[in-house]
């Protein structure tokens, strides 16, 4: 291992320069007004991080986050980074460790000598600035990006042998529907319909077992997602180069070989929730995201109501349903429930949540254990009060505390022998009872194998509540932003479709003189993407903006100047958009006059328009409500703004697809479209099917066991029906066991 092969940030006194930063910095984030216990911690991390030898780490970390802030490239770090004063001095972190009470030690620590590792997300789209700055900073061939490596798995590699052989590809697709994804070739090959085929196919045979020799090894490689290494020499005298297709150099050897040659790994994330929020303040204008208001009423009334559709971290339907019972009023509700969330806390949610409510009582084991637990309602929440407990009644200095905690984490019993032993003497030896002692250890012992860190949920808290607060305070800017990441993606368009009429936010059909590529803002309403339309697409939206430079006048003015760039069916499916509803024909109309359209374009094409007389348009009744609702779905890939249940609207009771959860393990009566059935043998030979339903807020599985299925097995689809049954959850959908179904 060199350590010379690391970065140098070129100072003459590199602990003098980072402290001299650190002040002023510091300064800079408290108006000029640093109280003493700032002071003093932040003295404490750079004595300990200069004893550790990390003052150039530092300096080179702030560097290109001072190059992403001068060129506003929004940024986040993530990780156990956010406890330190010096990240938050230097403004490689937004997060105060002292407000949030983080320890230092989690990040740190004297007596776990480890590398710092400050992972930052970067605005997506401007991610490779930052890459580019360093690249051009350090040298093209001292700062590199890092190879990875794809694997010849089982099935790609018996495809790739018998494609070299010559061999039908059908056959290999026989072979492969009977692998176990599990296996590898050689234990897939002792299945007996692989041995049949096998047998019955020589060539094959020998395509099987040329494979078993090949599989595992590399493929081809592509470049790590996130990582870059950097040194302060040219690496080609160390490592292997690459040169990659784009010009630049990567690294020859995988990440896993970098660290221990000496080199600096450092990961430059690209996040897009992070480009969605920059897309969203440049289109407020005038509001700083650092500084918003963390106590506003109407963003925590977003999470109240579960409007949480693009909100990062908390937009999954299990989470909503929590903060819909929580009712978050402080931004410690959020951070505590960002830890809960996951396997082995979720246990705690429910005692959690009623000890807020003062509906059960609060056990702190001991009193002295109560400055800890008492803002988690004496639930232990985090990695950091573990290491708080220890030290409180077992006299563990930070550091020892953070040993501890990643022995519990790591589950390294023969260091956790000795630590329950010094723990329990220790916590006698401060007053503290044999039993109590023992059983707050079992009690962390438990809460370490899937504790989180405090610093991990702040910063994802923070940011999924500055998001919330653009959504509450700039609807229509967060939506139309959010709806225009999401082109291309039906599902997470109709996602936040359906967000957008909950928040009573009007979504324009598309109109060929006010839509765009994107989701634009006029007259108070969201207008749909031209882009969006089935058979559009960016290109084509691309042409019929360019055109749209003067405005088209009429249906004729719009055939005739895009005649060469459309074809029929496109300009079909914009008919079905109702693209061209303000030139004041129904949809029939224009559809049977394309024809006669086209014909006066090609026309005019190479002669003076004013010389050819512009068709009368033969008038059509409109289609039935049912066509147009057929052609909406078929054209935006669901129902935009006439979903078939609509009309039924009177004899709903609020119970609808975005609801069910509410209602789990209940009895419900609701109104759905009824799309899809398929009817499948139980182990019992007995019938029972599955339907796809749907509502104007989303899908959910109706269940027809064997019982019911003689009754409805022969219903028809697609049709609206109400259907009573009860709500139940299988993996993370909620389904509706259906007991009766009647045609609406």
């Amino acid at each position: 291992k060199d350590e010379t092969l690391l970065p140098i940030y070129k100072i003459s006194n590199q602990r003098l320069y980072l402290k001299e930063l650190c002040i002023k910095g510091l300064n800079k984030r408290l108006n000029n007004d640093i109280p003493k216990e700032y002071m003093d911690r932040l003295e404490y991390e750079l004595n300990v991080i200069n004893d550790m030898g990390f003052n150039n780490y530092f300096l080179v970390v702030w560097d290109y986050v001072k190059y992403a802030r001068k060129n506003n490239i929004l940024m986040g770090a993530r990780g156990s980074a956010a406890s330190s004063i010096v990240s938050y001095s230097l403004g490689i972190t937004d997060t105060d460790p002292l407000k949030y009470n983080l320890l230092f030690e989690r990040f740190l620590n004297k007596e776990r000598i480890t590398m710092p590792d400050i992972d930052i997300d970067f605005d997506n789209a401007k991610r490779e600035d930052v890459v580019n700055y360093l690249i051009d900073k350090y040298g093209k061939k001292s700062c590199l990006k890092i190879v990875t490596f794809s694997h010849l798995s089982s099935k790609q590699v018996i495809r790739d042998v018998a494609k070299v052989m010559d061999y039908e590809s059908y056959k290999i697709d026989l072979i492969t529907k009977e692998f176990d994804e599990k296996k590898d070739l050689l234990e897939n090959k002792g299945k007996l319909n692989i041995k049949k085929l096998l047998e019955q196919d020589n060539k094959l045979d020998n395509i099987y077992n040329i494979a078993i020799r090949l599989e595992g090894l590399k493929r081809h490689y592509s470049i790590h997602a996130a990582g870059i290494v950097i040194s302060n020499k040219e690496l080609d005298n160390y490592i292997p180069l690459v040169l990659y297709s784009d010009g630049s150099y990567i690294t020859g050897c995988s990440m896993n070989y970098l660290e221990d040659l000496g080199l600096l790994k450092m990961d430059i994330l690209g996040l897009k929730t992070l480009s969605i929020i920059d897309n969203i303040l440049n289109k407020v204008g005038n509001i700083n995201f650092i500084d918003i208001d963390l106590n506003d009423k109407k963003t925590f009334d977003i999470f109240k109501e579960g409007l949480l559709e693009g909100i990062f971290q908390f937009e999954t339907p299990g989470l909503k349903k929590v903060i819909m019972e929580l009712k978050p009023n402080t931004i410690d509700d959020l951070i505590a429930v960002v830890a809960l969330f996951r396997p082995g806390p979720m246990d705690n949610i429910p005692s959690y949540i009623k000890r807020k409510e003062h509906k059960e009582k609060i056990d702190y084991i001991n009193d002295t254990l109560e400055g800890i637990l008492k803002p988690t309602y004496g639930t232990i929440v985090y990695q950091e009060q573990i290491m708080q407990i220890a030290n409180k009644m077992a006299s563990y200095s930070m550091g020892e505390a953070d040993i501890l905690r990643r022995a519990m984490s790591k589950k390294k019993l023969d260091i956790l022998e000795g630590e329950e032993e010094k723990f329990l003497t220790n916590s006698i030896n401060n007053g503290y009872k044999k039993e109590e002692a023992k059983k707050v250890y079992d009690l962390i012992l438990k809460f370490a194998n899937y504790g989180f860190p405090k610093s991990h949920s702040v910063q994802y808290a923070v940011l999924g509540y500055k998001m919330a607060y653009l959504k509450a305070n700039y609807p229509y800017e967060f939506m139309s932003i959010l709806l225009t990441s999401s082109i291309g993606n039906v599902n997470k368009t109709k996602a936040f479709v359906n967000e957008c009429k909950k928040m009573n936010i009007t979504i324009e059909q598309p109109n060929i003189n006010k839509s765009s590529l994107e989701y634009n803002i006029l007259d108070n309403k969201i207008y749909y993407s031209l882009s969006m339309i089935k058979g559009i697409g960016t290109n084509l939206c691309k042409e019929i903006l360019c055109e749209r430079a003067k405005p088209f006048n009429d249906f004729f003015d719009f055939v005739s100047r895009m005649y060469e760039k459309i074809d029929k069916d496109a300009l079909t499916n914009l008919i079905y958009a109702n693209c061209f509803r303000d030139f004041g024909y129904n949809k029939k109309t224009l559809v049977e006059n394309i024809d006669s359209a086209y014909n006066y374009a090609y026309l005019i094409k190479d002669t003076d328009k004013k010389l050819v007389m512009i068709p009368e348009i033969e008038v059509h009744d409109e289609y039935t409500k049912e066509e147009l609702i057929e052609f909406e779905k078929n054209i935006f890939g669901y129902y935009l703004n006439n979903h078939p249940v609509t009309k039924y609207n009177t004899e709903r009771n609020g119970i609808n697809t975005s609801t069910l959860e509410q209602y789990f393990d209940k009895n419900i009566e609701i109104i759905l479209n009824l799309e899809y059935k398929k009817s499948i043998d139980t182990k019992n030979n007995e019938k029972m099917m599955f339907v796809d339903a749907s509502d104007e807020y989303g899908e959910c599985e109706l269940v027809v066991f064997p019982k019911q299925y003689i009754t409805y097995f022969d219903i028809k689809v697609p049709a609206v029906y109400k259907v009573i049954g009860k709500v139940e959850k299988r993996l993370s959908k909620y389904q509706i066991i259906a007991y009766q179904i009647v045609k609406m």
